[in-house]
């Protein structure tokens, strides 16, 4: 047999192979299919997977899974995640090396969590680990998982009071090196990218490395980045903390290290604007105070024993401009909103890590949009309880527009009036020293026009507060003022440096804006 006649034979021996794999790729793809599912069924928990249709790929050994759909049992509808197309490929370069491992690349995935689904996740006792994923990963295409890439995903998250999506879309994720088998093992040897868009104008970029094989979970460590992200992005997650957040941008940069030994987050850079942010306290709020108090058991004990935080969080600079911070007590009656407008504020060298060094902070604004106010503070390391100086200057608000609050601890009304508020304190070793000093000007209580319709005995009582106040006026400035010391030892030595500082200002406060009038007013009844 010439040579020519061989390479015919060669020839036409890998055609015919070739035409029957196809055959076979052909005939075996649905069996396979059905297969595939069945099987990654078996090893879920708590989840069905769907796959549409398969296309097997004899030559290459790869494979194409389309139309594929992940529901959750419990509230299957709509499904946790829609794949217009997932690949599966082997990575022929390594099995050079000696290692079988595969790529993976999915293509346009949809994915989509409710309230319902979220809240369902979080209860279930059973871990990521226990569901069976990487055992229904492995029945589809049975190779360990070297490369894994996401293309033009997109996330939806739908809350349910009221119903408000948020959507993160151009998603793109690349992960190399998954099971490290590229070179000795270290911390963290596989790199991670992920960028996207969130709500058409914000960007999240996160560039770093990952440890896949540590154990009890996976390590990662690398720098992230927003840029623009609308806060109400945040609405839907943080209204279950009691906070209402309306408009504004935020951007952010800094880096994150997360691993079972390690856990540190660590922003460079935070600068939130044009938004309006207000807490709301109102008695309804018991998943918060099971929070703050289990937050408070957790400090206290790691206080006791002098250990530092699980997480150490740090924020080197961040920034609050031109927006609206604002305090909504619906547990009153009536309710009312205490604000800060045109909000300048600042704070630097923040850390939850007692020990850390010291943090500074100030604020400018208009109280309740009219009353010029001015905030600083510094935070020194915590070595024998909280440790720090406070300094509050307000002046020349409009008494008016606190009437609300007036009414909800003093029952009184005011029709005109200036109040400017002085205060100092500082705290050390669970010692207070300082001052608070009220100014009350051009106070007018009762006013006939503006309580025609009230009834007589609540005429005469705003008519009693007002008396009352004439007798600490400054004649000859027509102002109210006086001053108190504070001083004395911190109530609870265990509280923490904030609980400290709101409790001051709200003692101070309250009892400054209301100088024993309800007392006077009651014994004057």
């Amino acid at each position: 047999m010439t040579l020519s006649k061989k390479w015919y034979w060669l020839i036409g021996f890998i055609t015919v192979f070739v035409f029957i794999l196809l055959i076979i790729g052909f005939f075996i793809d649905e069996p396979l299919r059905r297969y595939m599912e069945r099987e990654a069924n078996r090893n879920l928990k708590g989840y069905t997977v769907r796959i549409g249709a398969l296309d097997f790929h004899p030559i290459g050994l790869s494979l194409d899974l389309m139309d594929v759909k992940i529901l959750q049992e419990a509230h299957p509808t709509p499904p946790m995640a829609s794949i217009q197309k997932a690949s599966a490929s082997l990575q022929w370069r390594e099995i050079l090396t000696g290692d079988i491992v595969s790529n993976w690349r999915i293509e346009h995935p949809i994915f989509h969590l409710n309230f319902r689904q979220a809240k369902k996740e979080a209860k279930d006792p059973t871990s990521v680990e226990e569901r069976g994923w990487q055992e229904a990963i492995y029945a589809i295409y049975p190779v360990t998982i070297n490369h894994f890439e996401i293309i033009d995903g997109e996330i939806t998250y739908l809350d349910n009071s009221p119903l408000r999506q948020v959507r993160i879309h151009d998603l793109q994720f690349q992960a190399e090196n998954i099971r490290n088998v590229k070179s000795e093992k270290n911390i963290y040897p596989s790199p991670v990218r992920l960028k996207a868009t969130v709500l058409n104008t914000g960007k999240v970029k996160i560039d770093g490395h990952a440890d896949f094989l540590s154990e009890p979970h996976l390590g990662v460590k690398g720098d992230l980045v927003l840029e623009q992200v609308n806060l109400e992005v945040f609405e839907p997650f943080l209204r279950h903390y009691n906070i209402a957040v309306r408009g504004g941008t935020g951007s952010l940069d800094g880096a994150v290290e997360f691993s079972p030994h390690t856990k540190v987050v660590e922003l460079d850079q935070i600068s939130l604007r044009n938004s309006r942010i207000d807490y709301i306290y109102s008695p309804q709020s018991t998943g918060t105070q099971k929070v703050e108090a289990e937050t408070a058991q957790t400090a206290k004990e790691a206080s006791e024993t002098e250990q530092p935080p699980p997480v150490l969080f740090k924020i080197n600079h961040l920034e609050i401009n031109d927006s609206d911070v604002g305090f909504v007590n619906k547990s009153t009656d009536p309710d009312y909103r205490l604000y800060v407008t045109e909000t300048q504020f600042r704070l630097t060298e923040f850390s939850n890590h007692k020990t850390r060094g010291t943090s500074e902070a100030d604020l400018k604004g208009k109280w309740m949009g009219s009353g010029n106010l001015g905030v600083s503070a510094q935070f020194r390391p915590e070595k024998q309880g909280p440790d720090f100086d406070l300094a509050i200057i307000m002046e020349k608000a409009q008494l008016r527009s606190m009437n609300d609050l007036l009414r909800a601890y003093g029952n009184f009304d005011v029709k005109e009036g200036l109040f400017s508020f002085y205060m100092e304190v500082g705290v050390k070793q669970d010692e207070i020293s300082g001052y608070v000093k009220p100014l009350f000007k051009d106070l007018k209580v009762y006013d006939k026009r503006q309580d025609k319709d009230k009834k007589l005995f609540r005429k005469l009582y705003e008519g009693l507060v007002g008396g009352i106040s004439k007798l600490l006026e400054n004649r000859p400035r027509d102002e109210v003022a006086t001053q108190a010391d504070i001083s004395g030892k911190v109530e609870d030595p265990e509280s923490s440096t904030w609980e400290v500082v709101v409790r001051l200002i709200r003692n101070a406060f309250f009892q400054a804006i209301l100088p024993g009038f309800e007392r006077e007013v009651s014994g004057d009844r």
